[in-house]
């Protein structure tokens, strides 16, 4: 059975996005990206790219066409050959999304992908066809698309349908992007959950110590999940610091008997600086 694939139509962004220095320099970043994938490399062409990143990232927090490097970035994070540029774009990707509303739980959707299929390309046939855009079913399957939530394995497909979702909900005007608009926060920060999943187990640790600090953006339960599995294996302890920082910032929304079970067992942890976060977080009762 073929894989869920998002319909190619609809991961086009329209083409009055497409100008100004943003998109410019967007295109610069997935330009580099591209060559790096086949082997070449121009020379001082890392340097361009970090600042690509950098600057994209600098967007104004008022400009909701920010979010349109999102899934751009996140595809940086799972594809690109240079362990800096990933994670320079997962820091990039969370600070796009910095304004979006506060993290739902992560959920993992068993999908039927045939059904998925079908439903997406009646999507796009409707919008291809310039069908009734407004109709209940229109509003109905792109509803259902911004609410889908693929599984870990299918990370791609996640990217791929956040992407979709933001750039409909960027430039229509019709009751179908408001559907878009409604759904883009949760589609996202989804999205965004599962490449930071995707990124904790890099083979580099200073992706894995990005993946790390950014899980203070995520669910607290999401990022509790991650941050035990990680410190059960972690043996950088810059990685374990990242993870120790994010649940510092998430420890007034935690309960107490889960961070102490969390981090009791590190708490004699070899390294001071370790231990020294651990006891901080554990408070004065701390062994």
């Amino acid at each position: 059975m073929p894989r869920p694939t998002a319909p190619a139509l609809l991961l086009l962004v329209a083409v009055c996005a497409a100008c100004g220095t943003p998109a410019e320099t967007r295109a610069r970043m997935l330009q580099l990206d591209a060559q790096w994938r086949t082997g070449a490399m121009e020379p001082e062409s890392f340097e361009v790219m970090v600042e690509a990143i950098r600057a994209v990232a600098r967007q104004p927090e008022d400009d909701p066409a920010r979010l349109a490097a999102v899934p751009e970035l996140l595809r940086l994070v799972l594809k690109n050959p240079s362990a800096w540029v990933r994670r320079e774009a997962l820091h990039a990707a969370w600070q796009l999304a910095s304004g979006l509303p506060p993290a739902e739980p992560v959920r993992e959707d068993k999908l039927d992908r045939a059904d998925f299929n079908a439903r997406t390309e009646r999507l796009e046939k409707l919008v291809m066809q310039d069908g009734d855009v407004d109709s209940a079913e229109a509003v109905g399957l792109a509803t259902w698309l911004a609410g889908v939530r693929p599984p870990y394995e299918d990370v791609d497909l996640s990217v791929s349908t956040a992407e979709v979702v933001v750039s409909q909900a960027l430039w229509r005007h019709d009751a179908l992007g408001k559907a878009f608009r409604d759904g883009l926060p949760g589609c996202v920060q989804h999205a965004l959950a599962l490449v930071t999943l995707r990124g904790s187990a890099d083979i580099w640790p200073v992706v894995r110590e990005e993946a790390l600090d950014s899980v203070r953006h995520m669910h607290p339960d999401a990022a509790m999940a991650l941050v035990s599995g990680v410190l059960s294996r972690e043996t950088d302890s810059a990685v374990v610091l990242a993870a120790l920082d994010s649940v510092a910032a998430l420890a007034p929304r935690l309960d107490p008997a889960d961070l102490r079970a969390l981090l009791a067992p590190l708490q004699d942890s070899t390294d001071v600086a370790v231990r020294s976060q651990i006891r901080t977080l554990l408070g004065p009762d701390a062994g």
